[in-house]
């Protein structure tokens, strides 16, 4: 039996992928120490809607000097990708550290993610922290 929130939480989730889900393609690479990683073909490419959502932060390095006002500052994108956990079969299929998701939509002009963690959000959705690949 389903709880009255599971059951508004599932279809939320429904329209927020309706209404900002983009198609993506999970590319699975092996796991290893190096950066460039090599395909695995023990686990299946996954083409699923996720919403991308870039937050621009701005960082600055810490130092304890007496010149730290003359630190710059580096503004970067922090890039999260948000897929409904139910559209994978279990946690094993979530996007995991060093694979790729491929934004297909032809205005990102095929841009590449690097997943750096997936974790669940709790609300039914899981939450893939990525980096520019």
């Amino acid at each position: 039996m389903t709880t009255p929130f599971a059951e508004l939480e599932k279809r939320v989730s429904a329209e927020i992928d309706a209404h900002y889900g983009e198609a993506t393609r999970v590319v699975r690479k092996v796991a290893g120490q190096y950066f460039s990683r090599s395909a695995d073909g023990g686990r299946a490419n996954v083409d699923v809607i996720g919403v991308v959502d870039y937050n621009p932060v701005m960082a600055r390095p810490k130092d304890q000097g007496q010149y730290d006002g003359f630190q710059p500052g580096v503004a970067g994108d922090r890039i999260h990708v948000s897929y409904t956990a139910s559209r994978f079969t279990d946690r094993d299929a979530w996007p995991a550290d060093g694979d790729e998701i491929w934004l297909l939509d032809p205005d990102r002009h095929g841009a590449k993610l690097r997943v750096t963690r997936s974790d669940p959000d709790e609300l039914g959705r899981i939450v893939s922290v990525c980096v520019p690949a």
